[in-house]
């Protein structure tokens, strides 16, 4: 096992999350600048993931002096699957669970199936966890797997 584990969030849905949480707590328009200053992470890296998360609906801009990047939405109706969605698309456990299929083994493969309900129950997980429960604003309701 490497020393950060397998599964984990890059870098950019990290800092993705800490602008989101900005913006839940602080309604009013902010600059890719200030919130790059703010937190001391790369304007441009900054700048690219509010951009990303704008085109995806998340996020609204608005130019001018007085312009600047909010939610869209309430953070309740903002996913951790859009978030993540939005900035590296979509998470595929392994690769027998895209669309496209591209295990030459899975006629065959005895973990086929239970790796499908695995990676179902992952999504349905991310979906159900919205934004306003990231960032403190409400407590998680429990969230159960059930295996089939």
């Amino acid at each position: 096992p490497g020393e950060h584990g397998m599964l984990k969030l890059s870098k950019k849905v990290d800092y993705g999350l800490i602008l989101l949480s900005r913006m839940r707590q602080h309604p009013e328009a902010a600059s890719a600048r200030d919130m790059a200053g703010r937190y001391k992470l790369p304007a441009h890296m900054v700048a690219n993931i509010l951009k990303q998360l704008a085109t995806a609906g998340i996020l609204v801009s608005t130019r001018g002096a007085q312009g600047g990047y909010e939610l869209a939405r309430d953070a309740s109706q903002i996913s951790l699957a859009d978030i993540v969605n939005a900035l590296e698309g979509p998470i595929h456990l392994v690769d027998c669970v895209s669309e496209e299929l591209t295990c030459r083994f899975s006629a065959q493969c005895p973990t086929h199936e239970p790796i499908q309900n695995v990676h179902r129950r992952f999504q349905a997980f991310m979906a159900a966890y919205k934004l306003d429960e990231i960032v403190g604003a409400r407590h998680p309701a429990p969230f159960q797997f059930q295996l089939r």
